[in-house]
């Protein structure tokens, strides 16, 4: 239920709700996309997305994320980053997951969905926490100059996910890890890591 829940951005309680109150929901969001898509400001976005398409293709793909953790002072978050092109346009997906310390210790997960551009020298991402839609944050990247992507440096912008809600920003470094991966498998790498971890590689840690 939560893998479904995950992938069509409802909540537990939206998946629960009767069969007509549900259909209701569905088509009010349809709707409201519908409105978006002819919102005058929707043009400025179609032209960002159309002129930077052919500069996003080397970096087209999967990539680990590194960043300390605005929630957890001292603590590294390393999470997954899909970048792909669809519909006319460059989006990504963020995934970050959190286990609680402890064998039984509960897996949560943090889904962020949003668009890539790449303007002037930068790479710029933009997304929201789609499953309880309490945060927009914003990403930008310094684009790799060498023949091959390995990693890309820059800085995070965002809100602590803590109860003062506290704007914040942080360097962040994605590692680079192709277009075909198993992504099962990479997610479950994705957690919370101590700074001085082994898992995290002293480059990668040295950069942050």
């Amino acid at each position: 239920m939560r893998q479904i829940c995950d992938y069509f951005g409802l909540s537990k309680a939206e998946f629960l709700l009767p069969h007509d109150q549900f259909v209701s929901l569905v088509n009010s969001r349809a709707d409201g996309h519908t409105q978006a898509l002819h919102h005058p400001f929707s043009s400025h976005i179609s032209k960002l997305s159309e002129q930077n398409i052919e500069m996003f293709e080397p970096y087209m793909g999967y990539y680990y994320e590194y960043y300390y953790s605005m929630s957890s002072p001292g603590n590294i978050l390393k999470g997954l980053v899909c970048i792909e092109r669809k519909q006319g346009g460059i989006y990504h997906q963020r995934t970050e997951r959190l286990t609680a310390e402890g064998e039984f210790g509960q897996t949560s997960y943090c889904k962020y969905q949003g668009m890539s551009f790449f303007l002037n020298d930068r790479i710029f991402l933009v997304d929201y926490e789609s499953l309880t839609q309490n945060e927009i944050v914003e990403t930008i990247l310094f684009p790799s100059f060498q023949h091959r992507v390995s990693l890309l440096e820059g800085m995070k912008i965002g809100v602590a996910a803590s109860g003062a809600r506290t704007p914040m920003s942080t360097k962040v470094v994605f590692e680079y890890l192709g277009k075909n991966i198993d992504v099962l498998k990479a997610l479950k790498k994705c957690s919370l890591y101590a700074s001085d971890s082994e898992s995290i590689s002293a480059n990668i840690r040295s950069k942050l």
